[in-house]
């Protein structure tokens, strides 16, 4: 998978080009920062994932984590390309529930839903992702004063650690997710003393930005394990396998790169495998990718506003934006490609530290990299940015949101406003 969008180019004037628009005509018209969405990518990474996994695994879907970006024209190219969406909150299922997505197609996790949201979820007939006992007692009431079948898989953790940031990690024993596999006959037992709950299946989740599919191997194992205990001890056959998701990309260059179509292979037939060696059919097989399927969609675009050099020390770029608008340099450390959008053809021979304006020695989004000699008023490109940068971003030091825009078939359109000082004191009360 590329670290740059597909339709990436450079044009005569030396200045980047997505799907033939000039970038720095684009900053001009939207002003900076500016989130950009190239859908001819993301269409092309989901047409790559149910693809493959038609091919190597045909009962089965791909269901997109949408928590790494979820607007409602994303969610207009994921109804079209046929992929189901993963949400998280309230917030993420009323977005989806009000977009041409399928409903049957959403799947609702998360480790405290609240009440509220699992009667949304109910109401609408949503597939539910059990995360604790509490939830299993909110269910069961709910379902009970609605006259409700609810549908359910549980979330195991499969007590395997993976080789990523320890926040990103999901899979371990000491997760806040799901149950411990100890607990699993437990919560059978009381799913089937429910009168409207009903399980389909397992969910399993190991982290994020993973580019080993052996711990994919492992969790396979593990699940379907227990996919044969549970049908050994209730009887019940596993009519859903969902893997989750956490396929790595590359950031920068030094990073590790993924053919995804191969890893995908590799992964489904395994799974093949593993259910014939163990005498159980074949159930319906899920995977949720989100950043791989649109962090190499999305770039930034930033414009620098000042230049500091510290003598013999370094030399910082000062933009428009920063951690409120991309907190992961400062949450994990993340590593991002950078280029200059109107020296596209220009060599990378200075060094700078490129810093954010927010008030935190933190707000650094890369620093000791090399790019062309740059002045105020050039225009900075960050690479990567389509997944958890919009999702995570926040007003902090009051700052206003950017806007988002999404390119298409050689045009652009604005899919996401920018705020206003006014947005920003609209729910206050004196």
């Amino acid at each position: 998978m590329a670290i740059t969008p597909h339709s990436l180019d450079i044009n005569q004037l030396g200045h980047f080009t997505l799907a033939g628009l000039d970038i720095c005509d684009l900053a001009n018209k939207y002003g900076t920062p500016l989130y950009i969405m190239d859908m001819e990518t993301l269409r092309a990474n989901c047409k790559t994932y149910t693809s493959s996994m038609a091919q190597a695994y045909p009962n089965s879907r791909i269901v997109y984590a949408g928590k790494a970006n979820l607007n409602r024209a994303v969610l207009k190219v994921l109804a079209e390309e046929n992929v189901g969406l993963d949400v998280v909150s309230g917030g993420e299922l009323y977005s989806a529930l009000h977009s041409p997505l399928d409903k049957s197609t959403i799947i609702f996790h998360g480790n405290n839903k609240s009440k509220i949201e699992l009667k949304l979820a109910i109401d609408h007939d949503i597939l539910i992702v059990i995360d604790n006992f509490q939830e299993l007692i909110n269910i069961e009431r709910i379902s009970n004063e609605l006259n409700r079948d609810v549908r359910v898989l549980i979330r195991l953790k499969p007590e395997i650690k993976v080789d990523t940031h320890k926040h990103i990690q999901t899979g371990q024993s000491t997760s806040k997710f799901g149950f411990n596999l100890d607990e699993i006959p437990e919560i059978m037992k009381k799913i089937c003393q429910s009168k409207y709950i009903k399980y389909l299946g397992l969910h399993g989740h190991l982290g994020s930005q993973i580019f080993d599919a052996d711990p994919y191997m492992r969790l396979i194992e593990t699940m379907i394990d227990e996919i044969v205990a549970i049908k050994q001890k209730f009887n019940l056959e596993t009519k859903v396998l969902n893997i989750g998701g956490g396929m790595g990309i590359q950031y920068i260059e030094s990073e590790s790169s993924i053919d995804t179509s191969s890893f995908i292979t590799k992964v489904c037939e395994y799974v093949s495998i593993v259910c014939k060696r163990s005498h159980i059919d074949l159930p319906e097989l899920i995977m949720e990718p989100g950043r791989s399927l649109i962090g190499n969609a999305g770039i930034t675009l930033y414009s620098i506003g000042a230049i500091k050099q510290i003598k013999d020390l370094k030399t910082y770029i000062f933009v428009d934006g920063g951690m409120a608008d991309n907190p992961r340099p400062i949450m994990y450390e993340a590593k991002y490609s950078l280029a200059v959008a109107n020296k596209a053809n220009q060599s990378a021979t200075q060094s700078y530290c490129v810093a954010g304006k927010f008030c935190e020695s933190g707000d650094i989004i890369a620093d000791d990299i090399k790019l062309p000699s740059v002045e105020v008023g050039d225009w900075l490109v960050v690479f990567g940015t389509g997944a958890y940068n919009y999702s995570m971003a926040s007003n902090y030091n009051k700052s206003c949101k950017p806007a988002m825009i999404a390119i298409e078939n050689n045009h652009d359109r604005l899919i996401i406003k920018r705020e206003t000082f006014e947005d920003l004191i609209r729910l206050e009360l004196e």
